[in-house]
């Protein structure tokens, strides 16, 4: 069963890397024979690992057609980034934090530094919000909050670049700052912030995009 597990995972991965890449485009629909001949797998765990993406809503599934990846709209990036901000700030507000923590804190930040594309970029980011949580003990809202982030995703590396990139950076070290100085009521607000300075980014490319 482990195996099983860990298997059905590792498509997950390989399946969410295809959709932030844009392998698989916002709107489309997911060909499971397609994909399954290119990972030389039955349907059978590709159709697994859909569905568990479909828990995050970055993949429906419409019955009689299929699995189809979610299209990008300005309204739900608002709803969920403003969402992602409250929940997490409210994460960190109730966890706690001890040196070891932090030195883990500022090592991924200084990876996240030296990442040089999109999807290494995302990743350091990832790391950085889950290990600021990863002693939150509320776990219906942790599950919720990892749910968000795959679909926060989806939307950052459709707009990410360089400029975003260093102010996510910035910010996360300023939280450390306040976290090694036990500013927790300060860090929270920065969290918040810095979700909603996200939302702010996206919501500005949108309009951008739409007014082309």
């Amino acid at each position: 069963m482990l195996k099983k597990v860990i298997f059905k995972d590792e498509v997950k991965k390989i399946l969410l890397e295809y959709i932030l890449t844009g392998n698989i485009r916002p709107g489309e629909r997911i060909s499971l024979p397609t994909i399954a001949r290119k990972l030389e797998l039955s349907v059978t765990p590709i159709r697994e690992a859909l569905t568990q993406l479909s828990e995050t809503g970055i993949v429906v599934y419409i019955a009689n057609r299929g699995f189809f990846v979610m299209e990008l709209s300005l309204k739900e990036a608002k709803d969920i980034y403003a969402l992602m901000a409250v929940l997490e700030g409210n994460a960190v507000k109730n966890s706690y934090y001890n040196p070891e923590q932090i030195q883990e804190l500022r090592t991924i930040n200084s990876a996240f530094i030296k990442a040089k594309n999109s999807l290494e970029m995302l990743e350091y980011d990832r790391l950085f919000h889950q290990k600021l949580i990863e002693t939150y003990t509320n776990e219906s809202a942790s599950k919720i909050i990892e749910n968000l982030r795959v679909r926060i995703s989806l939307y950052d590396y459709a707009f990410w670049n360089e400029e975003q990139k260093m102010t996510s950076i910035a910010m996360h070290e300023r939280i450390i700052l306040l976290l090694a100085s036990n500013d927790i009521t300060s860090a929270v607000n920065l969290v918040e912030d810095n979700w909603i300075q996200g939302a702010q980014y996206i919501i500005d490319k949108f309009e951008k995009n739409q007014s082309k």
